[in-house]
């Protein structure tokens, strides 16, 4: 053999050498490991349940920001650069995602939007008597992962994504995933047992209507002061016609979104003589929630108890 071919393919087998070290392999981070980012709570706990030990979950959004008005940073850009897949929600829960996605770089980053092939619910809310849904356009409610039949569907979504990028781990994945779907479908008989046999059906919300699946799956009715967009407020009309609409029904509780306040719910619990509860809408956690590694579960069974007192259940 010529010596110049003896020294190309000498180049040429050197370069194959170093090859896997210089690029790393499509979904694979340079960790080896799988790297995800989530935007929200739910998707996160959920891929970090479904992925083990086989690689790295992080969530966009910081605990205690809200989802509708936080702000990215370019810190936040680097995560999705170096990430391998990316789930979000969508139907506009998160109006900031399309802007960070310009500005990141990533050749092989697979996405997967969780509310895709979901049944969805327009608007989200029954109007107190008198007012009607002038703030929600028509939009589909994001806050899917509060139907825990529907979770089970966002759970087989990201472990398909997670086995095409890391087939090896396939049977791990799987395995994670069917755990997962066992829980969930646990939660969903406890909501079905308690929420059974309620004294009212209606969840009066002093605040955005953020649990229209939550009522759709157990039969409930959410009555809220505005609609499926957080960035609304009721005009004082509106809150009166919430206020009659409570005494007419008696209701007896008024619940709140910590993230939204309490302000209007207890204002209106003065009126009509009622207490008031918090129902998580769950898509973050608190900082002190973040610090205590509260789940998705933990909170879930804390709606469920607030539920139950606030609808009188047997």
């Amino acid at each position: 053999m010529p010596r110049n071919n003896i020294r190309i393919r000498v180049l040429l087998l050197a370069l194959v050498a170093v090859l896997p070290a210089a690029i790393p392999r499509p979904g694979f981070a340079s960790s080896g490991k799988l790297k995800i980012v989530a935007t929200v709570f739910p998707l996160a706990e959920f891929a970090r349940t479904i992925i083990g030990d086989r690689g790295e979950v992080s969530q966009i959004l910081p605990p205690g920001a809200d989802v509708h008005t936080w702000l990215p940073r370019v810190s936040d850009i680097r995560k999705i650069e170096t990430a391998d897949l990316l789930i979000s929600v969508g139907q506009g829960l998160e109006p900031w995602l399309e802007s960070l996605l310009k500005g990141a770089k990533s050749a092989h980053l697979v996405r997967i939007q969780a509310s895709e092939g979901l049944a969805l619910i327009r608007g989200g809310a029954e109007a107190p008597t008198g007012r009607e849904h002038d703030h929600d356009h028509g939009e589909f409610d994001p806050h899917v992962w509060l139907d825990f039949a529907q979770d089970e569907s966002i759970v087989d979504s990201i472990t398909r994504a997670v086995t095409r990028l890391d087939p090896d781990g396939g049977v791990v994945y799987e395995g994670n995933g069917s755990d997962l779907r066992t829980r969930l479908r646990s939660l969903d008989a406890a909501y079905r047992a308690a929420l059974r046999n309620c004294r009212g059906r209606k969840i009066l919300i002093g605040g955005h209507a953020a649990f229209s699946y939550l009522a759709r799956r157990y039969g409930l009715t959410q009555v809220a002061l505005y609609g499926a967009s957080p960035d609304a407020a009721p005009t004082p009309r509106e809150t009166a016609a919430a206020i009659d609409q409570a005494k007419t029904e008696g209701l007896k509780t008024v619940f709140f979104e910590p993230g939204v306040g309490d302000k209007m719910a207890r204002l209106i619990a003065a009126e009509i003589g009622a207490d008031v509860r918090i129902l998580q809408p769950g898509h973050n956690l608190s900082p002190e929630q973040a610090v205590r590694r509260t789940s998705f579960f933990q909170l879930m069974e804390e709606n469920l108890e607030n539920l139950k007192h606030g609808l009188g259940c047997r």
